[in-house]
């Protein structure tokens, strides 16, 4: 499995790269592999009220989805985007 990744935050482009066809890889697992490569402060892709998305044809994807069953295109663009929280605030 190849593919780019996008961290639209820096605008930084990385390769996404899986030689192992056999392994069950999620996408939690690559939320740590972009944390790790992007310096992201915390591993599991949140860090207070700010937390990675990844966009791939339009669609957030879920972390327990599992890669392949997504079907990445071979050289597709995976955008990573960091959100912000929404606080709702309930006045009385």
């Amino acid at each position: 499995m190849y593919f780019l990744v996008l961290f639209e935050p820096t605008g930084e482009r990385a390769i996404y790269q899986n030689e192992s066809s056999s392994e069950r890889l999620t996408v939690q697992n690559l939320l740590e592999w972009i944390c790790k490569r992007f310096h992201f402060e915390s591993s599991n892709g949140e860090t207070g009220n700010r937390k990675l998305s990844l966009i791939y044809n339009t669609t957030e994807l879920q972390t327990h989805w599992f890669l392949q069953d997504i079907n990445i295109r071979f050289g597709a663009t995976v955008r990573c985007k960091v959100k912000e929280g929404v606080y709702l605030v309930v006045v009385y």
